[in-house]
């Protein structure tokens, strides 16, 4: 599947490589918590989720994520960011670089 098919733009991904979590210590595109990633020249729509409801640091993923928006595509006039629920985050949705990057093999892969 192509990264169109999936809603994953390139280079916004590209840019929101470099939130981290706060607490996992590795990129948010890379743990899969960045479900969707539009971009067209005067919007950008981004939904994310959390590996938990829980988490006591969304609020400032999601201000990370603004700002790296912002700094990088300084010109989009409307940034969306939502965050989801569905699907909930599982380590299912962790990529392969972001197993790479916790130094631990992937032991299964989603059908």
């Amino acid at each position: 599947m192509s990264a169109i098919e999936t809603g994953l733009d390139p280079g916004l991904c590209d840019s929101l490589r470099g939130v981290m979590d706060p607490e996992i210590g590795i990129n948010i595109v890379d743990l899969g918590l960045v479900i969707e990633a539009r971009r067209s020249p005067d919007a950008i729509c981004v939904k994310l989720t959390l590996t938990s409801r829980a988490c006591p640091l969304g609020e400032l993923v999601i201000a990370e994520v603004r700002e790296r928006i912002a700094s990088t595509y300084p010109t989009v006039a409307q940034v969306d960011i939502d965050l989801v629920w569905d699907p909930i985050w599982t380590p299912d949705l962790i990529t392969g670089r972001g197993f790479e990057l916790l130094g631990r093999p992937r032991t299964r892969t989603l059908t």
